[in-house]
């Protein structure tokens, strides 16, 4: 009797924990299908009361509000996520993902592949740690940023500051700072202001 109650209860923790990863599973699917959709509401429904994103030591401190107001940023360069790989660590998910924008494709590196490890607070998610860049070209990505940011400084003043805004105008500045600088880069008869 007492190894029938053993397997039982065996069974039912077992069944518990599938469970659980199961629904975090589809909780992280419908994260990122949100941002593939330009949905923000279910995006929102995924996350806790407040979402932490780490990115090495840069801890950056979202409410669902503020959260939206990044998303807005974000959706201005037309995201596409796709989930290469999700693992299970503990009560954790170790999240693959395969990320295209505008913005990534201006910085040379479209797609861009990270890993994301992505904790939960009773089944929502709660934190974001970007743990791993793979094959990300950081030397490009830096020269391209500068070359920006300086070109827009020396040319266009009015758009100073794009990089650091991340509201939807700053992502709508970032675009029209792209358009100017690759526009400029076209065009070889036009002597260049460096």
């Amino acid at each position: 009797m007492r190894t029938a109650t053993y397997a039982i209860l065996l069974l039912l923790v077992i069944s518990a924990c599938s469970s659980k990863e199961t629904s975090h599973i589809a909780t992280v699917k419908n994260y990122y299908s949100g941002f593939n959709n330009g949905d923000y509401k279910l995006i929102e429904t995924q996350l806790s009361d407040s979402l932490t994103i780490t990115e090495g030591d840069y801890i950056m401190n979202f409410t669902p509000e503020t959260f939206e107001t990044h998303f807005k940023w974000d959706s201005v360069f037309v995201p596409q996520v796709k989930i290469i790989n999700i693992e299970q660590q503990e009560n954790d998910l170790l999240v693959t993902i395969s990320a295209s924008s505008k913005r990534f494709e201006f910085l040379r590196n479209n797609p861009l592949v990270t890993k994301h490890l992505v904790h939960f607070t009773n089944g929502k998610i709660s934190r974001i740690d970007n743990v791993d860049f793979i094959n990300t070209d950081w030397k490009l990505w830096t020269e391209q940023k500068e070359g920006l940011t300086q070109w827009i400084a020396n040319n266009h003043k009015e758009l100073d500051g794009f990089m650091i805004d991340q509201t939807l105008q700053g992502g709508l500045n970032y675009l029209k700072a792209i358009d100017l600088y690759t526009k400029r880069e076209n065009n070889s008869t036009k002597p260049l202001e460096e």
